[in-house]
């Protein structure tokens, strides 16, 4: 219960200091403190800097596990021996408790940075700042906001909605109650739509590489309609960050993982990661190479060989869903058989690069990229209806940069003829499954489409067809598909 109630008073604290009196007022005035803190632009952007931190942890922590392994894209490798990674397991297989410490952290992840943001956003309005360095920070706290509570919805349904700084433990419980999904939605809506008048195209100086942009705020809104059916809304938005100029399509798909070309010309937004003991890198490559992976060349140094590796594991499912010729295969994953189970378990290449010291890197992990925007606008289009020249168009911009032949209306080889709006919604879902393969897309289609029931039953079979040779998959896996995770314990319990 503790943890929940911190949740919500971490940044708190400041305030709640920072309200009595000032006759009880005894901070030192050569100090920071709530009440000297929130005056200038540095403060600010020290503040602002301090909203994205939350997603490092998030995305190195659980999200992964969430978004992706929780879909037909990838599993684990069972480790007989190291039997601590069990909470990874329920995740994939539907069989997690309400109290699974992974759901745990990302609900406390996603509500850390909201509770940053409420500060930064509730502050602003006083401070004497110029208008357009407001509007920049203000625009990255709302479009941050909206990140964390779109993430939040879709994973749990009806959740809190904390738009205030709690003065009390008192209102640590008030704000705990949750709100119907619907208005999560609106709000999260009402913040992009603010954070897109608000954030610049492009910012003047490669120091601020990374920061939310309007074609992130736009992109994401569109991802919001998209997943209410609002493709009509959706379509608008796209075309903006089209027409804006500020990406292109890298010439070489895997340019989009190279550690030496991070935010690059297709990058919209992406989580910033540096390399060092600063508890700032991250650990991909070593969580997602095979447990039993025993030599050094993809990490740089030796394998753990237990549960802190063999995880987010590329299916057969996905394997087998890439084109002869498709040049993503190889940019995205590794061939490897294990020798423990005879059988083959590729892992992520995406993320791959070697580190001065073990498990800390500075690989970046892509949120939005330009190819995503061709894909969302190409089926928006589809949804408004089939045989938009434009729809084809942009989904096969992103085939052709994969060495893929397009597909068409009447295309003579049977593999390529697309011929109703059916058949074009199956090939966006194809072309979107090993476009952005691991980059934590595929569960959340999945739901917004209506397809992750069929698809995770048909999985099912496969894993169990493909693995029950060489490991036992726990008999109650993927006995119940639900949509929406469970609600954690320790929140429910502040419920009243």
């Amino acid at each position: 219960m503790k943890k929940s109630i911190y949740l919500f008073l971490t940044l708190a604290a400041i305030t709640f200091y920072g309200c009595k009196k000032d006759y009880l007022n005894l901070q030192p005035t050569d100090t920071q403190n709530s009440s000297n803190f929130f005056k200038t632009k540095a403060q600010f952007v020290q503040a602002i800097n301090g909203a994205y931190a939350p997603l490092q942890g998030l995305y190195t922590g659980s999200f992964w596990a969430m978004g992706e392994m929780r879909s037909d894209n990838t599993s684990y490798e069972y480790d007989p021996y190291d039997r601590s990674g069990t909470s990874k397991e329920e995740l994939d297989e539907f069989r997690e408790l309400n109290n699974n410490d992974i759901v745990e952290s990302f609900f406390g992840s996603c509500f850390t940075d909201i509770g940053r943001c409420n500060v930064i956003i509730n502050r602003l309005p006083a401070a004497k700042l110029d208008a357009a360095v407001a509007d920049t920070i203000g625009g990255q706290a709302l479009f941050l906001r909206a990140f964390n509570y779109f993430n939040l919805v879709r994973v749990f349904g009806d959740i809190p909605l904390v738009l205030t700084e709690p003065k009390s433990v008192g209102d640590a419980y008030d704000l705990s109650t949750k709100s119907p999904a619907a208005s999560i939605y609106t709000q999260i809506i009402a913040d992009a739509q603010a954070a897109i008048t608000k954030l610049p195209v492009k910012y003047p100086s490669t120091a601020d590489k990374g920061r939310a942009t309007k074609g992130a705020a736009e992109t994401m809104l569109a991802e919001v309609y998209m997943t209410q059916k609002k493709f009509d809304l959706a379509i608008p938005l796209l075309r903006e960050v089209i027409s804006s100029g500020a990406y292109s399509l890298n010439t070489d798909y895997a340019d989009n993982f190279d550690i030496k070309k991070e935010n690059g010309p297709e990058s919209i937004f992406e989580i910033q990661y540096i390399e060092g003991p600063n508890g700032l890198g991250s650990d991909f490559v070593d969580t997602f190479i095979p447990w039993d992976y025993y030599d050094e060349d993809i990490t740089g140094h030796t394998v753990d060989n237990n549960a802190q590796n063999g995880w987010n594991i590329p299916t057969q499912d996905l394997v087998n869903a890439y084109e002869d010729g498709d040049q993503r295969r190889d940019a995205s994953l590794v061939d490897f058989t294990s020798d423990e189970y005879g059988i083959d378990l590729p892992f992520i290449k995406k993320f791959q690069s070697i580190g001065a010291e073990k498990g800390i890197t500075g690989s970046n992990f892509p949120v939005y990229r330009y190819s995503d925007v061709y894909l969302m606008l190409s089926e928006c289009l589809n949804e408004q209806g089939f045989g938009s020249s434009d729809a084809f168009k942009y989904l096969n911009m992103v085939r052709q940069r994969a060495g893929l032949d397009p597909k068409s209306v009447g295309n003579s080889n049977p593999d390529l003829n697309v011929t109703t709006q059916e058949q074009f919604r199956a090939a966006i879902a194809h072309e979107r499954q090993v476009e952005l393969a691991f980059e934590n897309h595929r569960w959340f289609d999945l739901l917004r489409t209506g397809k992750a029931a069929d698809v995770m039953k048909a999985h099912a079979a496969s894993e169990r067809a493909y693995k029950n040779d060489s490991w036992q998959i726990n008999s109650a896996a993927y006995s119940n598909i639900r949509l929406l995770f469970q609600y954690p314990l320790n929140q429910s319990n502040l419920e009243h």
